[in-house]
């Protein structure tokens, strides 16, 4: 019996919800997500000012963290420089980035991050540059949602949200930077850079800044922080919308989630199942 093309097209979108769940505790893993801060070389360094990390501060193939003085330094953690700890937590690093950057092919292009709201989903942000405000929120109900922003760098010096009234508990907020990123501001979720970060004034109170092969720098006063309060409140704003992507995030007072690689592949193939239903609509 032959299959109407409709009803094929249809099967190909709904048998993937019947899969096994590709949680995502695979894509840090345990040896990474305990880290709020992970560098590579020469040194995770941190000029005059105030910061709070609350989670581990590593680096490795280098064997020295540089803290400067005058400095205020309140660390919820430990520090790990070119030991084993550290060794494991870089080879986390490189595995969580061939898989968020494996998910680039499903992603959908998103060139303006700036007064945007966007939905779950992975997007492809290029060069990107914000200094607005991105609010991340769920108007499609997503169950631990996830927003994966995949890009060759990054510049932020505006804020990063949750919209007003979204239940921020078992999300996911990741940012894939192929090179160089420079953050102040306000950001959620886990920054993962091939080469190296740069934080001046930062408040990341639901993610990490994870460096591959370059340093994490730091000056100015910054908040980092690799576990969630039990109320977003302070993070909330805006008004839900739709679009396309987000950032790293989490509640519930534990550590920040990670994205289920099924749930993702899931949200950037339906749109493309949709395209190619209305083709064959049309060709009917």
């Amino acid at each position: 019996m032959k299959i109407p093309l409709f009803s094929l097209a249809f099967l190909l979108l709904i048998l993937p919800l019947f899969a096994p769940r590709a949680y995502a505790d695979d894509v840090l893993g345990p040896d990474l997500s305990a880290f709020a801060v992970l560098g590579g070389t020469p040194v995770v360094s941190f000029a005059a000012g105030n910061d709070t990390i609350t989670g581990n501060v590593g680096v490795y193939p280098a064997a020295s963290i540089t803290i400067a003085s005058p400095l205020t330094f309140t660390l919820t953690g430990t520090e790990h420089a070119g030991d084993a700890t550290a060794l494991a937590a870089q080879a986390g690093l490189t595995n969580a980035l061939t898989v968020l950057g494996g998910l680039a092919s499903v992603g959908i292009s998103q060139s303006n991050l700036n007064a945007v709201s966007l939905n779950p989903g992975v997007y492809i942000i290029g060069a990107a540059d914000l200094t607005g405000t991105l609010t991340l929120t769920n108007t499609l109900g997503v169950t631990n949602p996830s927003w994966v922003f995949i890009g060759s760098s990054l510049t932020s010096s505006g804020v990063v949200m949750f919209a007003s009234g979204l239940d921020a508990t078992n999300a996911g907020v990741y940012w894939d930077i192929g090179n160089s990123a420079t953050l102040s501001g306000v950001m959620l979720g886990n920054v993962l850079a091939g080469t190296s970060i740069t934080s001046t004034g930062l408040t990341d109170a639901c993610g990490r800044l994870l460096a591959s092969t370059g340093e994490v720098t730091f000056a100015g006063d910054n908040t980092i922080s690799n576990t969630c309060a039990a109320s977003i409140s302070g993070l909330n704003g805006g008004t839900g919308g739709t679009g396309g992507t987000g950032g790293n995030g989490g509640g519930g007072g534990t550590s920040v989630p990670e994205p289920a690689t099924f749930t993702l592949l899931l949200a950037g193939l339906l749109p493309l199942g949709l395209l190619t239903l209305r083709k064959l609509q049309a060709s009917c």
